[in-house]
């Protein structure tokens, strides 16, 4: 369903406990003239997924459709409290990208779907410019990557406007090994953009 373009820091302030379930809303907005999922945080506004490809588009997806699509998603999963990791996995033998309320766990909720081919832990790590940091790559072919969205988001970027990104330290990801539900990531190079 989605296909996306890298973000230099990507952002969304949210956290694992209720009490901090009002400090973040996500809109769709032209970031940069591109369809753009922002988050509202208390630190300004961050692009979360630039909506670029036209892959989708003849199925009836276009950019702006899915930047509506998926930032209901996000509202939706952070208001229930189940936006602690974004993951990715298998749905109807489609990857995904999806969340997950505890590192390990299984997908629980649709995010959006990856375009056919792509690595999706590559995709899900370049989606959000996550760099894996002292512990060395990932071997993706035997690892799930799995994003810890409070340790991320108080740690990426934040736009104070539109096109002006400020640099903050990187973000942990943490990886486990695959689950019944997911497959080996693709060996090809990435697609998605």
């Amino acid at each position: 369903m989605i296909a996306l373009s890298v973000v230099a820091g990507a952002t969304l302030v949210m956290g694992a406990q209720p009490a901090q379930a009002g400090e973040a809303r996500f809109s769709c907005a032209l970031g940069s003239g591109t369809p753009t999922t922002m988050a509202k945080t208390k630190r300004g506004y961050v692009p979360v997924i630039r909506w670029t490809s036209e892959y989708f588009g003849a199925s009836g997806w276009s950019p702006e459709a899915r930047c509506a699509e998926v930032t209901d998603r996000f509202n939706s999963y952070y208001q229930k409290d189940t936006l602690n990791f974004l993951t990715t996995g298998r749905m109807n033998r489609q990857s995904v990208v999806c969340v997950a309320n505890y590192n390990g766990g299984p997908c629980s909720g649709l995010l959006f779907t990856l375009k056919p081919g792509s690595n999706p832990g590559r995709t899900l790590q370049q989606l959000l410019s996550v760099r894996v940091g002292a512990s060395g790559p990932l071997n993706e072919s035997t690892a799930r990557v799995y994003i810890d969205m409070e340790d991320f988001l108080s740690k990426a970027p934040v736009e104070k406007e539109a096109g002006a990104t400020q640099s903050t330290p990187q973000p942990k990801i943490e990886s486990t090994t695959p689950s019944s539900t997911t497959t080996p990531a693709a060996t090809k190079p990435l697609g998605l953009w």
